[in-house]
């Protein structure tokens, strides 16, 4: 940030992508600098540009009793489900006295609870969901949003008009129609999951693959018979890992999502699968799988491992592409472009 001679204080400029960035950003965002550089290499800014008045607007229409009454009782039903353990979020009951004068000065306290006003962020986060909700009347409101949404303001400094702006950036750019009414976006991105899963990792695909596979002659994702296992993975996306990783992991997986795409998600999710492997093959029954698949997640608490997971899977993929390569062409010639390649990375 320096080097550019960008502010590091309250930052909202960050340097341009390279493979140099992408390095540091995979080691982790500074906590103190996460929620700007998202918001700044999700392309924020440039979607704040084209509609400066779209937030304010779309408050307005909430106002104006545009929002379904579906939607809104949806909406206030899971505000304090999310993050109840966050301070910023929680809403803990107070006690006050009501204190009764008896005659001689013998008088008794009556004590009785009255909710605590609720908190700031639980008041934004409606804000943020209602008019995401008038905004996208394909989606509504969806479970698993909340929790996006909230974690989001809880980076921004709650703020509300760039938390929806890469809550937009979420389900159009990266998820589109996952979040959908009727989840076919949600559908595709799971058969294209079990899809890489069944090329990358056979071993773990035949204990998976309860429903048959992909049928004779038509090899597409969207033919594929989902197994039992992809209701579980199906959160993982809706909800960007989030109540399923540790949070520690979460904002790992969401520095590169902000900064690399969608592809993380699926990248993360086949280093989830390969590093339960032993405990996957050791089970047979569906059900005892699908219980196996969801534990493996909670408990990865080492977020380095995790991410080194993928760099291995990256690195593999690419020895691949390269033995590939020297197969059909000048083997000298190949390795000593890739080698050139690979120092003039280094060198910057």
């Amino acid at each position: 940030m320096r080097s550019y001679g960008l502010d590091t204080k309250k930052p909202f400029r960050f340097p341009p992508k390279s493979d140099k960035i992408k390095r540091y950003v995979r080691k982790g965002i500074p906590q103190a600098l996460r929620g700007a550089a998202w918001f700044w290499y999700a392309g924020g800014p440039s979607r704040v540009a084209k509609e400066p008045d779209l937030y304010r607007n779309l408050l307005e229409r909430v106002d104006k009793g545009e929002l379904s009454d579906n939607d809104r009782e949806h909406i206030e039903r899971d505000l304090n489900r999310t993050f109840p353990d966050n301070i910023r979020f929680k809403s803990d009951p107070t006690t006050t006295s009501d204190i009764q004068a008896g005659a001689g000065g013998g008088g008794g306290k009556k004590r009785k609870s009255v909710p605590e006003p609720e908190t700031p962020i639980v008041r934004a986060l409606r804000r943020v969901l209602q008019t995401f909700a008038v905004h996208n009347p394909g989606i509504g409101y969806c479970q698993s949003l909340n929790f996006i949404a909230g974690l989001l303001l809880i980076f921004l400094d709650e703020d509300e008009e760039k938390a929806f702006v890469l809550l937009e950036i979420v389900t159009s750019v990266h998820l589109p129609g996952t979040h959908g009414v009727t989840l076919e976006g949600a559908n595709i991105d799971i058969a294209v999951l079990m899809s890489c899963v069944k090329d990358s990792l056979p071993a773990i695909w035949e204990k998976l693959d309860d429903k048959g596979g992909i049928p004779a002659g038509d090899p597409s994702a969207s033919a594929l018979r989902l197994p039992t296992v992809s209701l579980a993975t199906t959160a993982w996306f809706m909800s960007l890992f989030v109540g399923t990783l540790p949070i520690e992991s979460v904002l790992r997986v969401w520095d590169c999502l902000f900064f690399e795409g969608s592809k993380t998600l699926f990248r993360i999710a086949l280093a989830i699968f390969k590093a339960g492997e032993r405990q996957i093959l050791a089970v047979s029954d569906p059900m005892e799988i699908f219980q196996v698949v969801q534990t493996i997640p909670r408990a990865m608490l080492d977020v380095n491992g995790l991410m080194e997971e993928l760099i291995e899977r990256r690195r593999e993929e690419r020895r691949r592409d390269v033995r590939l390569g020297v197969a059909g062409t000048d083997a000298g010639v190949l390795m000593g472009r890739w080698k050139g390649r690979w120092r003039s990375r280094t060198r910057v």
